[in-house]
């Protein structure tokens, strides 16, 4: 393929996608694609790489929670225990960004890793690993309970520095979590304490 990230390359991905997940999450990996886009274009960011990113970042959430377990066996991956029994659902990200690295090596680090940390995000997040993050909160299709938490974080987009905006959706969703009695993973404490020094001064949701 001349331009691996062009619109050939993102069709025949996408069409990949579709046969692998549902309807429903087709159409939010649809959303994600198209809010990475922008949030690169905002940034200054290579959009077609967004994108196929975007398009991409669920690859495995067609997976039951049994599945994902075998596909961390078939993959080889070294996981925490606790994760694999307990939180299997927060794994499509770590297996989906692996398995693509074996099958489409063509896609490269960047996206591959932009993938695995879209789940549970990490304190040295480099640009298109923020893009995803954001992107999967706050791209048109995604319906929250707490709706006016998403929309200033849309309201936010190019008002405030890529890194900076991540920390805010990084804060939301663990508000969410948290406001709903939900599993925290392992590490996601540490991450927030490791980005508060950097970013816990700012006050942007007053």
């Amino acid at each position: 393929m001349e331009d691996v990230f062009g619109r050939e390359s993102y069709e025949l991905m996408k069409a990949r996608l579709k046969a692998r997940v549902s309807p429903k999450r087709y159409k939010h990996s649809k959303g994600v694609a198209k809010a990475a886009r922008k949030l690169a274009k905002v940034y200054g960011y290579n959009p077609d790489v967004a994108r196929m990113a975007g398009i991409l970042h669920d690859w495995d959430k067609g997976l039951d929670h049994e599945q994902i377990r075998e596909r961390v066996r078939e993959l080889g991956m070294q996981v925490d225990p606790f994760i694999v029994d307990e939180m299997p659902w927060v794994l499509h990200g770590p297996t989906a960004a692996s398995a693509l690295k074996r099958d489409y090596p063509w896609l490269g680090e960047e996206v591959c890793r932009a993938i695995e940390r879209h789940t549970s995000g990490a304190a040295d997040m480099a640009p298109l690993d923020c893009i995803i993050f954001v992107a999967d909160i706050i791209e048109p299709n995604r319906t929250f309970a707490d709706k006016e938490g998403v929309e200033r974080l849309r309201a936010l987009v190019g008002k405030i520095p890529l890194e900076e905006l991540y920390f805010q959706a990084y804060k939301y969703t663990l508000q969410f979590l948290i406001d709903r009695d939900r599993q925290i993973a392992p590490g996601t404490l540490e991450t927030w304490n490791a980005l508060i020094p950097k970013f816990g001064f700012m006050r942007v949701f007053k």
